[in-house]
């Protein structure tokens, strides 16, 4: 007979990994483009993630769909020696998006002058 997953047990990894890493739901929910709501859903067991949900989550903590769902042998791709670079690379992508942001910012700013100069 086919082992059927429990999705209370799906959702109390999911939790202690948060939890590990000292995370809030709403900084996780976020990171999976979900509500809170629906992410407290999973940590509680009433519903499945949904695969991408679940792709995003073992991306995010390095660990494996297998030890997700099944609780099997843990697998991280992230050591102890690896999280400075990790911290640094997460830092870069910030960084980048902050300097994005703000390109973004400076070219709206300068359609708005093009604007209101049309309309004056």
């Amino acid at each position: 007979m086919q082992e059927l997953l429990s999705k209370r047990e799906i959702g109390e990894r999911i939790k202690n990994l948060r939890l590990v890493n000292k995370l809030s739901q709403a900084y996780v929910a976020n990171i999976l483009s979900i509500s809170r709501s629906n992410y407290s859903q999973i940590e509680i067991g009433n519903q499945y993630p949904s695969f991408t949900t679940l792709h995003l989550i073992a991306k995010h903590y390095g660990t494996s769909y297998d030890w997700i769902l099944h609780g099997d042998t843990f697998v991280s791709n992230v050591s102890k020696t690896q999280t400075p670079v990790l911290v640094k690379m997460l830092i870069n992508e910030l960084e980048h998006s902050v300097e994005n942001f703000k390109d973004t910012i400076r070219i709206l700013e300068l359609e708005l002058t093009k604007f209101n100069e049309v309309q004056s």
